[in-house]
């Protein structure tokens, strides 16, 4: 169903409350942030911290959510999960990488269609803001090379727009300028790798790589058009928030804690087929 930010989006997927899972989160947004919040002042921290980890909690929450809706768009139990997962790695204690997660559901969504329509301008500019603030503002360095990845299989899909072609380059440039003159490999990280972490992430490499050769029959519609997804971009998209992941891990431990929300993601579609929330058949317009 249009929405008046389809005017200026084809990737925002507005939250609707008469879907009851929109609904849901509707109401879960608020509890969160409030929980979050809550549970910073009984850990000791100050008013003045514990408001923005309250709020940027459940904006995290809310991400994780979104991607977990791209990562499994035939099952509504997948993106709560997600969440799920997401707030009690907050309550843990980890904090997330909002702009690399954003990023990183930029590209997927740029993938996927789920929306429908391809790219607007504002959504390739948005998307090269985003990979900015990923490499230098927390130092994913490779978010720029997943970018053009998604753009690349895009343009092989469907020839995009000149916009679209045009931001290949750039961030292409940018993961360049990244890696020489910004946060840069260090292979010397890896070192700080904990094993147990690593293992965790190989096992749920093989196993959702299963899971994505399986995904070739995807029910769900596109938003705005009258159409169903197309299986392979899904599947390819799939395979983005792996490597996502994945990348993460090129950052060392510090890094992959940052990006729990990406293995939330990864770790609740593996569950997530097997649980009935509401109407699976029904297609809802549901994201950010």
């Amino acid at each position: 169903m249009s929405h008046p930010i389809h005017k200026y989006s084809a990737l925002a997927r507005p939250v609707e409350p008469k879907y009851p899972t929109n609904l849901a989160v509707v109401i879960l947004l608020p509890l969160i942030a409030v929980g979050l919040f809550v549970w910073s002042l009984i850990g000791g921290a100050e008013l003045s911290a514990a408001l923005p980890a309250g709020l940027l909690g459940a904006l995290t929450a809310f991400l994780v959510w979104a991607m977990g809706r791209e990562m499994d768009p035939d099952h509504n139990a997948t993106a709560f999960l997600a969440m799920a997962l997401a707030v009690w790695a907050m309550v843990l204690g980890y904090g997330f990488d909002l702009l690399t997660l954003g990023a990183l559901m930029f590209a997927v969504r740029l993938v996927n269609r789920t929306v429908g329509p391809p790219a607007k301008i504002g959504d390739i500019i948005t998307l090269v803001l985003l990979n900015l603030g990923a490499v230098f503002v927390e130092g994913a360095w490779w978010m720029p090379f997943i970018s053009v990845i998604a753009l690349v299989i895009d343009e092989a899909f469907e020839r995009s727009n000149l916009t679209q072609r045009l931001a290949i380059p750039t961030l292409l440039a940018l993961g360049i300028v990244a890696v020489f003159f910004g946060p840069g490999i260090d292979f010397s990280i890896l070192d700080t790798l904990v094993r147990g972490w690593i293992v965790t992430i190989i096992v749920l490499t093989i196993l959702v790589s299963g899971t994505i050769f399986n995904s070739e029959d995807i029910r769900a519609s596109m938003d705005l058009l009258d159409a169903p997804c197309n299986s392979r971009r899904i599947q390819v998209g799939m395979a983005l928030i792996l490597l996502g992941a994945l990348c993460s891990l090129l950052g060392g431990q510090e890094s992959l804690a940052a990006n729990l929300g990406i293995l939330a993601v990864i770790a609740a579609s593996l569950m997530g087929r097997n649980i009935v929330l509401g109407n699976e058949d029904k297609d809802e317009t549901e994201a950010a």
